[in-house]
């Protein structure tokens, strides 16, 4: 059988998304698509659109739907509607990732938590304005890169007077001209989260959020979690702080890296509060600051300076935090209350180590915490400022080497809009005399004493230091240790351990008990912050509460690892003992070093990226590796061999570099797609073997369950059932559906040119169905590859000659007598073909038979009597086996030939035992007595010479020992009856090809009833063809 369809060339990029339920998916390809097509048309990756712009104002696309969008440049856009614009990837380079050159807007009103604007695996790089301008609520951004260079300005910008439910994760908001997120004065923003991204090298701020005087807005609801700020403001503009919030509250900021670049004196972190009194609840966890000039780490305060009102935060806790060459370490300043200094290492400073200047009776809970001076900590006490009324200087007491204060001077005895116009190391010189003499207690904030000191404060508040500890790493039971193997040895089972040392730990780091380990920062994103193994061996359970890499040899035993919520496990030697790990969605796994390939384990809840960049590949033990959102291949194979790899509904593979990085089918595992009904209608998988060999199957239509997939694997060798000798593919590919049909599906399929044998433009794309063949049209010699469409059902694939590729030999022989046309002595009368009247297509396609073959010939071959239909059955009452029927010729010695008049009949199916059905289009359809062994040299199967030869022992006795197929059934009911005559009647004279020829004479004729009444009531024994 042969099923030809139109070649489709397919691009698509490999991606994922988040979307909403009955969503469609619709194609935009700068390169290839058309914004002439219709939406319809859109839907089909094959005909898509050329401009995302004229996409998202399409009026077919509504709410919940993808955007999928080919690698490329592109223009930006505004969005009005809540759609999800999917991309390839983010890097720099077209030809491999999507692109967008001016502002994207996102402006869509009416959202919720499940209606969301997505913008996913995209790039936006723009030299004016803002790259992305959010103005509305609900927002997903996941792998996108933005950036504003050249006469642009911010990497993102929040423009609204209240925002909620912004969702940032694995971003990069790098290289702006001014910040890398920007919220403006007017903006608020309720619920915030951002997970393992970037805001680097910015020539200003990294975060840059500034408060309004009149109607101040609160930035609220917040987490910021493993993120990196690297090297902003490198020119040390002015206020240029790496993460700077003028508004913020009940926001927690956790493993974070600041690292500051050469030259650049502006602070860290700078939580600097204005103008509102409900500030609440900031936390920041497990934070490393790093300074390659000397500056300060972290200040929190809350200001009531004179241009803004008064400003108050109540509850601060900073926990966890590692600094290096800060001159001031952590500073709190004004009107800030309920504050908590725990298990931070403050010994690094080169000025203060922690400073307490907010106002009367502040004071900060500093217990466990290791100082620069062992022991108690040293404390400086700053005892304000004396004026003498009609003088323009303030005194301050002790002596300084310098005093800054801020925008304006408060307090009794000092003019309204008194700002410092000089300093000394003693004084600062107000604009205006003193009014009055007094003691001013807070004026501002001073630093840069003479000598350092642990602690600095004002007389009118405290600094609560219980418990200093003498090394810097801590446990939850307030003990520090030297060494991380001394805190293992005197941690209780359950513990915590913070604040574990950047860098490689030498030796073998030994986990034998239930313990949660952290380092400061984000070291995935930040080596200076990563804390290396030199070796693991876990065998108690190991919490991660931060990123570790493993140099050498992890070793789990029996031993367990969680890898917890937004860390990630980097291994770049080798996993000697397997163990188990738990993952979770929110958990990633990366796997590098030059090391060689490596086994990974079992992983429990799967995992949410997965990068692989190690040469020497992988190899997946485990059945099921589960990865909910990202398969980066960066280097090196994953070879599965019995194991099984499983995407989930709206994740993506990116490998940029697929010649050399793609998921290897070595065995019997498979490359796994899940499906929903939101799932994008296409996806790449980057499978091969020995070579690259993807399929991109595209979905035009598909009923999908909770358990919808779609398995793919390949093997780089001839396949078994290809029968070809000369021209034909080392390769097949074998995929599998599961819950996904009714489904029309076509496939791309890729291979390597040395993958051809013999002339590759005259090698077909076939499917094996586990019975014969279908080929579709050739082999794209140029590109190497080949599609097959309209699928509805998925096989084996691979390719070969269109004239051998079905031709397994396999052959039906066999000889039967039709009783209308017998001539005695074992023979039948040729008249229709002596007439000339046999059609020279097959003539079953509206028969009883309802067969739709293509059987056709140029020429009636000599000695035929008529067509046949052929149907082969595995069981005697069960349905054709596919490829199993066949039109063909009967000749007038009995014998079934092929199309050529002269073969056996070839039937595309592996040898086998079957029932043999023998039809006719005017008789009644016989079965063998029982099912017989075809193959390619099969015996005669002779249903002339005895009853014995028919299933139930029914046949027209034609004498002489011979026997045949009862005539009379001229309409095609599997019965003679008196309803028969009725088609003789209608058609007599006739000369053409009739039914109610039932003698086969080429005339009807009154000689044709002689045969009805001859058999009334005789009907077919075939079971599935009763009678009508």
């Amino acid at each position: 059988m042969k099923n030809f369809h139109k070649l489709l060339f397919l691009i698509f990029a490999n991606l994922i998304l988040i979307s909403s339920v009955q969503s469609k998916t619709y194609y935009v390809n700068a390169l290839t698509g058309s914004n002439s097509n219709t939406s319809s048309q859109a839907q089909n990756i094959a005909t898509p659109w050329q401009t995302v712009a004229y996409a998202v104002t399409n009026a077919a696309i509504i709410n919940g739907d993808n955007i999928v969008v080919a690698e490329g440049t592109y223009a930006g856009f505004e969005l009005f509607k809540r759609v999800n614009i999917i991309g390839v990837w983010k890097d720099s380079d077209p030809g491999k990732n999507t692109i967008f050159n001016s502002t994207i807007t996102l402006r869509a009103g009416t959202g919720n938590a499940d209606k969301r604007m997505v913008l996913k695996n995209l790039r936006v790089a723009v030299t004016a304005n803002d790259a992305i301008d959010v103005r509305e609520s609900f927002i997903t951004l996941e792998n996108v890169y933005a950036s504003s260079s050249a006469n642009g300005f911010n990497g993102i910008r929040f423009n609204g007077s209240l925002l909620t439910d912004i969702v940032i994760e694995s971003c990069n908001f790098d290289n702006s001209n001014k910040a890398g997120m920007y919220f403006p004065t007017t903006t608020g923003i309720d619920g915030l989260t951002m997970k393992n991204s970037t805001v680097n090298n910015n020539l200003y701020w990294g975060i840059a959020a500034f408060q309004t005087a009149n109607n101040p807005r609160n930035i609220n609801n917040v987490l910021i979690s493993h993120c990196s700020f690297i090297d902003n403001n490198p020119a040390n503009q002015i206020q240029g702080h790496s993460i700077y919030f003028e508004k913020l509250s009940n926001a927690v900021l956790e493993n974070i890296t600041v690292k500051t670049p050469p030259n650049m004196n502006w602070i860290g972190i700078d939580i600097n509060l204005l103008a509102r009194t409900d500030y609440v609840d900031i936390s920041i966890l497990n934070t490393r600051i790093i300074r390659d000039s000397p500056g300060s780490g972290i200040w929190v305060q809350a200001r009531n300076d004179l241009n803004f009102p008064a400003a108050e935060l109540d509850t601060v806790l900073i926990r966890g935090g590692s600094f290096t060459n800060c001159d001031t370490n952590i500073a709190f300043n004004r009107q800030v209350r309920t504050m908590t200094v725990e298990k931070c290492d403050l010994s690094t400073y080169s000025v203060y180590g922690l400073v307490n200047y907010t106002d009367q009776d502040g004071t900060i809970q500093a217990a466990n915490n290791k100082w620069q001076n062992g022991g108690v900590p040293d404390t400086t006490v700053i005892s304000g400022g004396l004026l003498t009324s009609g003088n323009p200087v303030i005194s301050f007491m002790p002596s300084t080497s310098g005093i800054f204060i801020g925008m304006g001077i408060q307090g009794p005895g000092i003019p309204a809009g008194a700002t410092v116009v000089g300093r000394t190391p003693n004084t600062i010189v107000m604009s205006s005399p003193a009014t009055a003499d007094g003691f001013i207690p807070q004026i501002g904030f001073a630093f840069n004493f003479a000598t350092s000191t642990d602690i600095v404060r004002t007389s009118l508040n405290f600094v609560r230091t219980g418990n200093p500890l003498p090394n810097s790493i801590f446990n939850q039971a307030n003990l520090s240790f030297p060494t991380l193997a001394a805190a293992i040895a005197g941690t209780t089972n359950g513990g915590t351990i913070w604040n574990i040392p950047s860098g490689t730990i030498p030796g073998n780091t030994v986990v034998n008990k239930n313990l949660k380990l952290i380092s400061p920062g984000s070291g995935f994103l930040h080596s200076g912050s990563l804390t290396t193994f030199d070796q693991l061996t876990v065998t108690g359970a190991l919490e991660m509460g931060s990123d570790f890499a493993v140099a050498n040899d992890l070793a789990q035993g029996s031993g367990l690892t969680t890898i917890g919520n937004n860390n990630t496990l980097i291994v770049n030697g080798n996993i000697t003992e397997l163990g188990s790990v738990i993952g979770g969605p929110n958990s990633d796994i990366a796997i590098g070093g030059a090391g060689a390939s490596t086994s990974i384990p079992d992983i429990t809840g799967g995992v949410r990226n997965f990068y692989l960049n190690r040469a020497a590949g992988i190899q997946i033990v485990s059945d099921r590796l589960s990865i909910n959102r990202l398969l980066f291949l960066g280097s090196g194979l994953m070879n599965l061999g019995m194991g099984n790899v499983v995407m989930g509904t709206h994740s993506s593979v990116y490998s940029p570099n697929p010649s050399s990085s793609y998921v290897s089918t070595d065995g019997s595992g498979v490359l796994e797609k899940l499906f929903a009904i939101s799932s994008p209608t296409a996806f790449n998988y980057n499978v091969g073997l020995g070579n690259y060999s993807p399929v991109l199957a595209y979905f035009g239509s598909w009923t999908t369950t909770a358990t919808s997939s779609l398995k793919v694997r390949t093997v780089n060798t001839k396949h078994p059932q290809n029968q070809c000798v000369t021209d034909y593919l080392n390769r097949y590919w074998v995929m599998d559906a599961t819950d996904i049909a009714p489904y029309s599906a076509n496939v791309k399929f890729s291979y390597p040119a040395s993958d051809a044998v013999g002339n590759e433009p005259d090698i077909y794309g076939a499917q094996w169905d586990g019975f014969g063949w279908t080929t579709y049209t050739a082999v794209n010699a140029a590109t190497h590859t080949f599609t097959t469409n309209g699928l509805t059902s998925f096989g084996d694939f691979t390719g070969g000659g269109e004239d051998c590729i079905g031709n397994f030999m396999t052959l039906l022989n066999t000889k039967l007598l039709l009783q209308g046309a017998y001539d005695g002595n074992g023979t039948m009368r040729t008249d229709l073909n002596d007439e000339g009247i046999i059609p020279t297509s097959q003539p079953y396609a509206n028969s009883q038979y309802d067969y739709n073959g293509t059987e056709s010939v140029v020429t009636i071959p000599q000695g035929v009597v008529d067509w046949i239909y052929i149907e082969l059955r595995a069981t005697a009452d069960g349905a054709p086996i596919p490829s199993g029927r066949r039109a063909a010729f009967v000749k007038s010695n009995g014998a079934v030939v092929d199309l050529d008049g002269v073969s056996e009949v070839k039937l595309p199916i592996i040898s086998g035992n079957y029932f043999i059905v023998i039809g006719h289009r005017n008789h009644i359809p016989v079965m063998s007595t029982l099912p017989q062994t075809l193959n390619t040299n099969s015996t005669l199967y002779d249903f002339t010479t005895g009853l014995n030869q028919y299933y139930l022992g029914e046949a027209a006795n034609l004498g002489n020992g011979y026997f045949g197929l009862f005539a009379g059934d001229a309409n095609e009911s599997f019965i003679v009856s008196s309803a028969d005559y009725n088609v003789v009647t209608s058609n007599l004279l006739m000369t053409n090809y009739n039914q109610g020829d039932i003698n086969m004479s080429a005339v009807v004729s009154a000689a044709d009833y002689n045969l009805i009444t001859a058999n009334l009531l005789k009907v077919s024994n075939v079971p599935n063809f009763p009678p009508k």
